[in-house]
């Protein structure tokens, strides 16, 4: 297993980052974060903490006592972490190593900035208690008809897409809508994408996730709060099947009560997978099914020839492989008597733009060099 490209310390508790487990919640309850550490003046989900395209990301979940880099408080906008900062979580120093060097040291906070925190503190419970902020926002439109909701007693949240199948590489636009069924104060709302595979972590992967608003505020009996929202699906992810699911999960993270949260299932479609299995289909080839890890972007599925080269080829076996811009195709060719292996790079840019003919051309001239 390779190094964590990130490590994170809170406390006396650590985690890991890396290209695919990239994003924590931290605070004070395991529970509800990844990151977490038994300390009073810790949030029960405090911060988001994120590792993408190399950079580091911290955010603020309306949280009592902040969240705080270089002395200045962090809202909802993210900030980009780097070596040498001085980053704390209300009073709790957030240490950070980066892997080949660099690092935020956990030093003590000064008793200058403790009051300055306390003071934050009194700021955030005046603002929760206060009036309700306008909640003035958009209705829940009619086209978002894919709809599904959960509720306690706390409130109702509901999830609603405009359908239930999404491509890879595209945006997912979608509405999140809160009715609260008590006065209460809400830290934030959030709205996160996640791949659940046969193989992988029970709670599934988190490609992505909006903080649709972050508080606090105080919200009252029956108030409707409808919120549009953003998720990236990213590209090259495996699409649904018998071994992967896609759904998103949306938290309303309520102060000292019970959250209330929703799972809406959607269906995921890879087309640059879909145009392969085309164009071998064009060639004649029967597919099964393609074969991924957990939150990989590496796929693999065996296509049986027709029926005049079933005394030549067993199989073809084609692996896909996303390398940033490239694609990489690898070919078995499980001959009678032996096999054949050759792989090819492709510009993905170049093969989402091929015709159909000129992806099957390119296809049977791979397989026809390996068979030569």
């Amino acid at each position: 297993m390779s190094n964590p490209a990130v490590v994170l310390q809170l406390g006396n508790a650590q985690v890991g980052l890396d290209l695919y487990n990239n994003r924590v919640f931290v605070g004070r309850d395991p529970t509800a974060s990844q990151l977490a550490f038994l300390d009073a003046g810790l949030s029960r989900r405090h911060a988001e903490v994120w590792l993408t395209q190399g950079q580091l990301w911290i955010r603020d979940l309306g949280s009592a006592n902040g969240t705080w880099v270089n002395g200045q408080a962090v809202a909802a906008s993210p900030v980009v972490l780097q070596p040498g900062m001085q980053v704390y979580l209300g009073s709790v120093p957030l240490g950070v190593m980066w892997q080949g060097g660099g690092a935020i040291a956990q030093a003590p906070a000064q008793a200058q900035f403790q009051a300055q925190v306390a003071q934050h503190q009194q700021h955030q419970m005046a603002q929760a208690a206060a009036q309700p902020q306008q909640l003035a926002s958009q209705p829940l439109p009619k086209e978002y008809s894919y709809r599904r909701q959960d509720a306690n007693g706390n409130g109702v949240v509901l999830l609603a897409l405009k359908q239930d199948t999404h491509w890879s590489g595209q945006a997912l636009p979608g509405f999140v809508e809160f009715t609260a069924l008590d006065n209460e104060s809400v830290a934030s709302i959030t709205v996160e994408l996640i791949e659940k595979h046969a193989d992988g972590p029970g709670k599934g992967h988190v490609w992505d996730r909006c903080l649709v608003r972050q508080g606090p505020w105080k919200a009252m009996h029956n108030d409707v709060l409808p919120l549009p929202f953003e998720l990236d699906v990213p590209s090259g992810v495996a699409p649904s099947g018998r071994e992967v699911h896609w759904y998103l999960h949306a938290v309303v993270d309520i102060n000292w009560a019970s959250d209330v949260d929703v799972e809406l299932p959607i269906t995921v479609r890879n087309h640059d997978l879909e145009r392969i299995r085309d164009a071998m289909g064009a060639l004649d080839y029967r597919f099964n099914e393609w074969d991924s890890k957990p939150h990989a972007q590496r796929f693999d599925a065996a296509f049986q020839p027709p029926a005049q080269h079933r005394n030549r080829i067993n199989a073809v076996n084609i692996g896909v492989e996303y390398l940033g811009a490239m694609v990489k195709l690898a070919l078995q060719i499980d001959k009678k008597g032996f096999d054949r292996e050759d792989a090819v790079a492709i510009d993905l840019a170049q093969m989402r733009g091929a015709t159909a003919d000129v992806m099957a051309a390119t296809l049977k001239k791979i397989i026809d060099d390996a068979m030569a």
